[in-house]
């Protein structure tokens, strides 16, 4: 039969669990302060990203800056709607997929 426990040793036994506690809540902590991290970086990409081909968008048509959100979804839906600008978008993605492909090929070669 195990012998029980003095005082003493109950308390030992409180701080050590308390200690523990203490260091898996930081852990815990460090581990979600990593994820925001992480989070805000790839929104910020996307942030970054998107500034990018508006700028785009507007260096090739001026004339959009003036257009409301609505306006501009409208134009974005019909210009991709033609199948010409469908065919070109399948292109460049397939185009581009063949590409980061090579290049990981080339990576995992060398």
């Amino acid at each position: 039969m195990a012998k029980p426990k003095n005082l003493e040793q109950l308390r030992a036994e409180k701080e050590q669990v308390e200690t523990q506690l203490a260091q898996e809540q930081h852990k815990l902590e460090r581990l979600e302060n990593r994820k925001k991290y992480l989070e805000k970086g790839e929104r910020t990409k996307r942030t970054h990203r998107l500034c990018n081909l508006g700028g785009t968008i507007e260096s090739l048509a001026p004339e959009v800056k003036d257009l409301t959100r609505t306006e501009m979804t409208e134009l974005m839906e019909h210009i991709f709607s033609l199948s010409e600008v469908q065919r070109v978008v399948r292109h460049m993605a397939i185009t581009h997929i063949s590409q980061a492909n090579r290049e990981k090929e080339l990576k995992a070669d060398g």
